[in-house]
């Protein structure tokens, strides 16, 4: 976005405030000049490369500091918009004069459109695109030369990784083949022990211990008295306790 100076009369101020309100919400940076007093801004803005928006309103004809502006300002940074007919003529303008006289101080519709045109091409006049720098272009074949090696080192990994498995999968399929020559049997018999093999085994002796005895144990009862309950008496048991008084003291 380029820097703006608008340029006007007394009697389009308020348009101008409408104007720089919005360029500035487009994110242009905007200084707005009014009245006679704009002309000593005149030198600085020739040696700048701000966009100059004069606006011709039906008082700006007639003031010698408006034509110095549009005398002395490049005319490919001006943009020139008019609210009444009269402005004076230039024979080297870069683009005619948009009719701003119907427009409601909004966005949209033919004048703010064609404002929005004149600005675009005055930034690229003020500052043209720049080409591609040529680096960029090497950068990029080698960033594709890059991806293209990745790709294949994958998908060779992805090869080797897959080959043992399948040859892993056939030699199963081999080992798991039924024979065909026959089918059944035990491969190692082995028979069982018989009584015979114990008469081999060395005799057993028998352990040399005391015999030993238990004497009678004689058991006896316990008797232990009851254990008394250690509670509190429930509400019903207080009331009998407390019938049972009553009674007694009656008597």
């Amino acid at each position: 976005m380029i820097d703006i100076i608008t340029v006007s009369t007394h009697d389009a101020k308020k348009l101008a405030a409408d104007l720089v309100r919005l360029l500035e919400a487009e994110e242009h940076t905007v200084r707005m000049l009014v009245g006679r007093q704009s002309q000593l801004a005149i030198e600085d803005a020739k040696s700048s490369h701000d966009g100059v928006l004069i606006i011709w309103s039906e008082d700006a004809a007639s003031q010698t500091y408006m034509r110095e502006w549009l005398a002395q300002i490049d005319p490919a940074r001006l943009i020139e918009i008019a609210t009444a007919p009269g402005w004076p003529e230039r024979k080297d303008r870069k683009a005619a004069v948009i009719d701003f006289s119907n427009w409601r101080g909004e966005r949209g519709g033919r004048a703010w459109n064609a404002l929005s045109d004149r600005l675009k091409a005055v930034a690229n006049m003020i500052e043209p695109p720049k080409p591609p720098a040529r680096h960029a272009a090497a950068m990029l074949g080698i960033v594709s030369i890059a991806i293209v090696g990745v790709a294949a080192g994958v998908r060779d990994g992805q090869d080797i990784m897959i080959a043992p498995t399948q040859e892993a999968a056939n030699e199963q399929v081999v080992e798991l083949e039924a024979p065909h020559d026959s089918v059944g049997g035990a491969l190692v018999t082995i028979e069982p022990a018989s009584i015979e093999d114990l008469a081999s085994l060395p005799p057993l002796r028998p352990l040399s211990a005391r015999p030993f005895s238990l004497a009678p144990t004689e058991l006896s009862q316990v008797r232990l008295d009851p254990i008394p309950e250690v509670r509190d008496p429930t509400l019903m048991e207080r009331f009998q306790q407390f019938v049972r008084s009553d009674e007694d003291e009656q008597r």
